[in-house]
């Protein structure tokens, strides 16, 4: 079996634009499931950390709330306001070891 990791890009809704990219990741001694979200850069070595969140929905959320706080214009076709506010991050994970970072493991395709 290959695992492969799971991404998603975040677009505007009216242009398309690129906002963000989540990825899911497993991490900490109990392989605990993390959205992770990007900025979306094409440069991969040059995507800023937004954070991590529990789910999905949330990490959508804190996704489009920095453009909104950036641009002043709602994210929503129509003009709506919606004031969308980045949502609680998830705290890190308990690392495997005391003084070890918790870090995504190897691909199954990598081992």
């Amino acid at each position: 079996m290959t695992t492969r990791p799971i991404e998603w890009d975040v677009l505007h809704l009216l242009d398309g634009s690129p906002l963000a990219v989540i990825g899911l990741v497993w991490l900490g001694a109990k392989r605990e499931p993390y959205y992770r979200a990007v900025t979306a850069n094409r440069d991969r070595a040059s995507r800023k950390l937004l954070g991590y969140w529990r789910n999905l929905d949330d990490t959508h959320t804190a996704c489009l709330a920095p453009y909104e706080q950036a641009t002043g214009h709602a994210i929503c076709p129509g003009g709506q306001w919606p004031k969308l506010q980045v949502p609680p991050r998830r705290p890190p994970p308990e690392p495997h070891e005391p003084g070890r970072a918790a870090r995504p493991g190897r691909h199954a395709s990598r081992a």
